[in-house]
């Protein structure tokens, strides 16, 4: 058993929440019961989570995307009163961009680490708010082959490839989520950019730019993140933790 509050204190100072400005309210988001003996993970706390971390016997549901959004409507009606009313006496905490971003843990760094690459630097040199990152493989990878390294990651679901698919990968820039703009940012002396998800215009510049594209899915490429910061908050405090997974095909 643990406290509440001590368990958000830590995971607001370890993931540095107020560095980076955000359009999540980062951190707890509905205070529920003061002791977790279960913590329960998901990407998105919709209705169908709520629910089933409920079953689970969760005190404390900690989602990449949360319930409470700058800007909207925070009236409890609709969907909205819905998931609320789904948890109970559970809490729920969010953490969105700083959870992308950290240098251990976050979306951005693990997948990097899952394809065999080595962290260089943010796609704007020494500023982790600027989200997405920059990485090198020691040796060229087939275009093919980091594809298939992305399948694995996603949990053998295929990704969208675009652009110049069969070169050669040296240097890459990652952002897990809407890492679309990435193609935007005119980044020099990059193979490839792996993303969640692109818009349509994406495409295009990924053709024009002579750019490998890899795109995971914004849920596929947003699992690993949440997942580890449970287990990591659950070893730390002595607690169980269950990763549950309501699959986005988006």
């Amino acid at each position: 058993m643990a406290l509440l509050n001590e368990i958000i204190r830590f995971i607001d100072n370890y993931l540095m929440i107020n560095e980076i400005d955000d359009y999540s309210y980062n951190g707890l988001q509905v205070e529920g019961k003061k002791e977790v003996s279960k913590i329960v993970t998901g990407v998105t706390a919709n209705h169908e989570l709520l629910v089933r971390a409920g079953a689970a016997g969760a005190d404390l549901v900690l989602a990449h995307h949360g319930l409470y959004w700058k800007k909207a409507d925070p009236r409890l009606t609709g969907i909205l009163g819905k998931r609320v009313k789904a948890l109970g006496e559970m809490s729920l905490a969010a953490y969105h961009l700083p959870l992308d971003v950290h240098e251990k843990i976050g979306n951005n760094a693990l997948i990097v680490k899952a394809i065999g690459a080595e962290f260089e630097d943010y796609i704007r040199p020494g500023k982790r708010d600027s989200i997405g990152v920059v990485a090198t493989f020691s040796e060229p990878v087939a275009g093919d082959e980091l594809a298939a390294r992305i399948k694995t990651f996603c949990g053998n679901r295929d990704p969208m490839v675009i652009g110049s698919a069969g070169k050669s990968v040296k240097r890459i820039a990652v952002c897990s989520g809407g890492g679309g703009f990435m193609f935007e940012e005119n980044i020099q002396g990059i193979d490839a950019v792996i993303s969640g998800e692109i818009h349509e215009q994406h495409y295009h510049l990924a053709v024009e730019n002579d750019v490998m594209g890899i795109v995971c899915g914004h849920h596929a490429s947003e699992m690993c993140g949440i997942r580890a910061l449970g287990e990591l908050v659950a070893e730390k405090f002595g607690i169980s933790c269950e990763f549950i997974n309501v699959p986005s095909p988006i």
